[in-house]
């Protein structure tokens, strides 16, 4: 049998080997979910909950072993597993819970003119959903998803990163010891063929965490049997540092918004643009803060880890090889450590004096890095800032750092991400409650907050008499008559004029014209 293995990233011990899923037992799964997800569907949302507080409490009691788990294969500080990956799956367990049943329940559509109906929106799951899952954050972002489509009825086919699959296979183990019922929850692990393989098995939804190049042939792949996508691609995230800004506060926003899961981030701050008044102050201070971070080895502490993935380190290497060709400067850092197992933190920027931008023309700027490098150039005027923030091919996430808030406000609303954070970096994909998504190249469709959750559920328009009157037949049915033209025309006027004084002229009109109608003729 095929297998894949598992690496420890700073040490490359090896961690274990798990078996590939078979090709041609991808099918068989999704048979097996289906069937599943009739029953669990039947449930109501409210008898559902309770399989997701077991999980939330199984968390809990092997908290510490999960962050070893999670720092061992992917590399990041245990400090950041706890916090960045265990404590954000735990918030979204704890609301949800609670939440779901509330935002399943028929939602009423107020009518304007049909009074004498009802109209409302009933909300039932997609079937089976697959969710593909990367891995530079492979705890939080498969296990939120998978608890939301679960929440919302369906079945699950999770095919976790090749890198991380340990990590995959414990969340599967988390909802078993939730009692969760079988089959509902699926696991494939394995290389890209399976992924590929799953798009291919026409499901009911996608959602796909990756690369851009990827994320366009999952897209293309499931326009084939025209299953519908979420599609979240990664950015090249920009943080705007305004001249009132506080330089202690900013630089260390940008050191964390940066440098964080050593910048193996699609939300990281890749990009700061700061006023040129302050640029240099801005660009010493970060500079003494970087040279304080620690690197935490295989140990799993100190404040960074090490680069996960292996061939992330090819596109940091190419990115800093273009540099010296375009005459920009690396102010610190730039170099692998001796074992080449990280890229130091590096910071980039235009060399003092240079003339023009040649900065902004190279990949290091333009291209997601996925890694530990901040890329700092300078604006004049707040039109310029927006200008920059906006150059690039993605929008995902970007910062304004302004004492003055109502002013960066109106700045974050012309920004082109998905969202956007004022005095704050990075963070918000932790949030339970606020929706996280891109445009542009970094994709479409949202993931947690009320706007995810309905993201795995289809929406069925429910519209009814408020009582019964089987002999009222509705007056635009044949035939079509000169009364009922005249009915419909001054129906217009009494409804949709500006004027008070011209509708109530029309009122007398279509009065006449209505009883005129109902006399004379009847709906075929």
């Amino acid at each position: 049998m095929e297998t894949i293995t598992s690496r420890d990233p700073a040490t490359g011990e090896t961690l274990g080997q798990i078996p590939q899923t078979p090709l041609d037992q991808i099918p068989v799964l999704v048979a097996q979910a289906r069937a599943a997800q009739q029953a669990w569907s039947q449930l109501s949302p409210k008898d559902r909950m309770p399989y997701f507080i077991n999980a939330r409490e199984h968390i809990l009691d092997n908290i510490d072993s999960i962050a070893e788990l999670i720092s061992r294969e992917n590399g990041k500080p245990r400090f950041e597993a706890m916090v960045n990956d265990i404590i954000p799956t735990l918030d979204l367990l704890t609301q949800y819970a609670k939440r779901a049943p509330k935002l399943l329940k028929d939602q009423p559509i107020p009518m304007r003119i049909m009074k004498h109906r009802k109209s409302y929106l009933h909300f039932w799951p997609k079937g089976v959903v697959a969710i593909i899952a990367p891995w530079n954050f492979p705890f939080s972002i498969p296990l939120g998803e998978i608890a939301l489509a679960l929440m919302a009825g369906n079945a699950v086919i999770f095919k976790p990163s090749e890198v991380t699959p340990l990590i995959g296979r414990k969340i599967v183990e988390i909802f078993e010891h939730a009692c969760l019922p079988k089959h509902l929850l699926q696991l494939v692990v394995g290389d890209p063929s399976r992924g590929a393989a799953l798009v291919k098995a026409k499901l009911d939804k996608i959602f796909f965490t990756g690369s851009v190049a990827t994320g366009k042939k999952v897209m293309a792949a499931a326009s084939e049997t025209l299953t519908p996508v979420v599609l979240e691609l990664g950015g090249k995230d920009p943080m705007v540092v305004m001249p009132d800004a506080d330089i202690d506060f900013a630089t260390s926003a940008a050191l964390w918004g940066g440098f964080a899961n050593s910048g193996q981030v699609c939300a990281s701050t890749e990009r700061v643009i700061v006023h040129e008044s302050i640029h240099d102050q801005f660009v010493n201070t970060l500079k003494s803060k970087v040279g304080k971070l620690r690197h935490g080895g295989h140990l799993g502490e100190g404040d960074l880890g090490v680069a996960t993935y292996e061939k992330q380190k090819e596109i940091y290497a190419h990115q800093l090889a273009e540099l010296s060709k375009d005459n920009s400067s690396i102010l610190h850092g730039g170099k692998f450590s001796k074992d080449h197992t990280f890229l130091e933190p590096t910071i980039v920027t235009n060399p003092p004096g240079q003339s023009g931008n040649p900065i902004e023309k190279t990949k290091i700027y333009q291209e997601e890095t996925f890694g530990p490098v901040v890329a700092v150039t300078k604006f004049k005027t707040t039109q310029e800032a927006i200008e920059k923030a906006n150059d690039t091919k993605y929008g995902l996430l970007a910062s304004v750092i302004s004492k003055d808030v109502a002013m960066a406000e109106q700045l974050a609303k012309k920004i082109e991400a998905g969202s956007v954070l004022i005095n704050e970096v990075l963070y918000t994909h932790g949030l339970a409650e606020t929706p996280w998504g891109g445009v542009k190249d970094s994709g479409f469709g949202r993931v947690h907050s009320d706007l995810g959750f309905l993201e795995f559920v289809n929406v069925r328009h429910i519209h009814k008499p408020k009582w019964w009157a089987p002999l009222f037949k509705s007056l635009w049915w044949f035939p079509y008559t000169p009364h009922q033209t005249q009915m419909f025309r001054k129906f217009a006027e009494v409804m949709f004029r500006r004027s008070l004084t011209r509708r109530l002229k029309a009122l007398p009109d279509l009065i006449v014209a209505f009883t005129q109608m109902i006399k004379t003729e009847k709906r075929l």
